[in-house]
């Protein structure tokens, strides 16, 4: 099974309308186990309308193996989220592979349940 758990999330809000839209970031920190086995460092620009929803787009050092071979990868990551859950997708930047990953290609999606920081994934390289 492919999961990933999140072991650390720090948000800042630093501009915005009361009750309203806002802009922030988030850097988080993941766990991954499956056909990608390591750990991801990703930084994100967060969007927020004034219902609390929004979208996200970031990018994320990993740090593993992927399909059983070593090296690291640049993943671009693009997210909606609502009060109910978090949809993302993720895919391997061309060009940011070394070791075994230097020509690694591959995109990913999963869907996670707001207040729970670990779901499955789906990938393929």
């Amino acid at each position: 099974m492919n999961n990933f758990e999140c072991t650390a999330w720090d948000e800042n809000v630093y501009a915005g309308a009361e009750d309203g839209a806002k802009i922030g970031d988030a850097k988080m920190t993941f766990r991954y186990t499956g056909i990608l086995e390591g750990e991801g460092k990703s930084a994100g620009l967060l969007m927020y309308t004034a219902d609390g929803s929004g979208n996200a787009t970031g990018a994320e050092f990993f740090t593993g193996k992927i399909d059983g071979k070593q090296g690291t990868v640049i993943l671009r990551t693009t997210n909606t989220f609502s009060s109910e859950k978090v949809t993302g997708t993720f895919e391997i930047v061309p060009g940011t592979g070394t070791g075994e990953l230097e020509n690694a290609k591959g995109h990913g999606s999963y869907e996670m349940k707001i207040g729970t920081m670990s779901t499955e994934y789906t990938f393929t390289g």
